[in-house]
C-alpha cells in the first residue's frame, strides 16, 4: 500500500515539477517609486478565474497571498492612494490521469492482477497578475507562472501563497 501511495505522489511531483514565470515589464519604469497598490477594479478584489474558484475563501486565500507577497516587497494594501492597480486572472484546464494499483505486493512477472484504476483530476492552469501604473494608466509589470496548479494542486492559503511568491519572485525587476 506504501507503494502505491508513494507511486501516486512521485507520479503528481513529476506532472508539474515547477512552475515556469515569465515576466515582462516596462524597462523605463523606476520601481522604487511604487510604495502601495490596490484591485484594478474599484479598488475592490476579483479575480478571473473559473468558477470553480468563485468560492469566497479561494479568493481570500488569494487576497492574502498577494498582500503578504507584495508586503514583503515593500509595497502595502492602500485602496484610498495607490500607486499600482492589480488585476489577477487564473485560467484552468482539467485533465484525467489514470493511475493502475496492483492488489498486492508480490513481483509483477508473478502476479499481473491489478485493482481498479484510480482516476486523477488534475488542474493545469496558470496565474497571471498585471500590476498598472495608477497615475498613467499603464501596464508595467506582468507575470505569468505556468504549471502553478499542477505543482500545487490543493486550494490551500499556503499553497497559493507558495505559488504568488513564485510569481512576484523577480518583482520589482533589479535597475
Amino acid at each position: 500500500m506504501r507503494k502505491n501511495l508513494f507511486l501516486s505522489f512521485l507520479f503528481i511531483f513529476l506532472i508539474g515539477c515547477s512552475i515556469r514565470v515569465r515576466t515582462v515589464y516596462d524597462h523605463q519604469t523606476d520601481f522604487k517609486k511604487y510604495k502601495s497598490f490596490c484591485w484594478l477594479v474599484g479598488c475592490e478584489f476579483k479575480m478571473k478565474a473559473p468558477k470553480s474558484f468563485e468560492d469566497s475563501l479561494v479568493k481570500k486565500y488569494m487576497q492574502r497571498a498577494l498582500i503578504a507577497e507584495m508586503k514583503s516587497k515593500g509595497i502595502e494594501y492602500n485602496p484610498h492612494t495607490p500607486d499600482l492597480l492589480m488585476g489577477v486572472h487564473i485560467t484552468i484546464k482539467t485533465d484525467t490521469a489514470i493511475l493502475y494499483h496492483r492488489t498486492d505486493d508480490q513481483p509483477f512477472l508473478m502476479s499481473p492482477q491489478f485493482a481498479q484504476p484510480e482516476q486523477l483530476i488534475i488542474n493545469k492552469g496558470t496565474l497571471v497578475i498585471d500590476l498598472i501604473d495608477q497615475a498613467k494608466s499603464k501596464v508595467v509589470w506582468r507575470s505569468v507562472a505556468v504549471s502553478f496548479f499542477e505543482r500545487y494542486p490543493e486550494l490551500t492559503e499556503a499553497n497559493f501563497r507558495k505559488g504568488v511568491a513564485a510569481a512576484l519572485k523577480n518583482f520589482p525587476p533589479k535597475p
